[in-house]
């Protein structure tokens, strides 16, 4: 994947966070019960991602604030897993797996070049 391409996800993720930290945020009745949340619990969740969001859209570097979007990602599937919902479990594995492999390909290409040569990139 084309370091440019990772930038792009990044900042898809970043805003994708802003947005649902705002929306759990602000209502987190409405917001939890469509996320099979409870208001209390989603109202944290859209706090904590309020705090991620200027991480992932302007931090440098990006990848430790996307390892912690990954991490919360397994925080909201085990809710899932402890309230039997596999529709809920299944998607935040596979966000997880996209934010931590996201998290890795940023660290990698963050790395300062060796010998005058372009930084080494992720392919997939």
């Amino acid at each position: 994947m084309k370091r440019i391409e990772v930038e792009r996800l990044a900042d898809v993720v970043g805003v994708v966070t802003l947005g649902m930290g705002v929306g759990l945020t602000a209502a987190p009745g409405p917001a939890g019960k469509a996320l099979g949340l409870d208001p209390k619990f989603a109202k944290r969740i859209g706090i904590i991602d309020l705090a991620l969001a200027p991480g992932l859209l302007l931090g440098r570097p990006r990848w430790p604030w996307m390892a912690v979007r990954a991490g919360l990602n397994l925080v909201l599937a085990d809710r899932y897993r402890a309230r039997r919902a596999p529709a809920g479990l299944v998607g935040m594995a596979a966000l997880t797996a996209i934010d931590g492999t996201l998290a890795l390909t940023l660290k990698h290409n963050n790395r300062p070049s060796t010998g005058g040569t372009t930084p080494a990139v992720i392919r997939s």
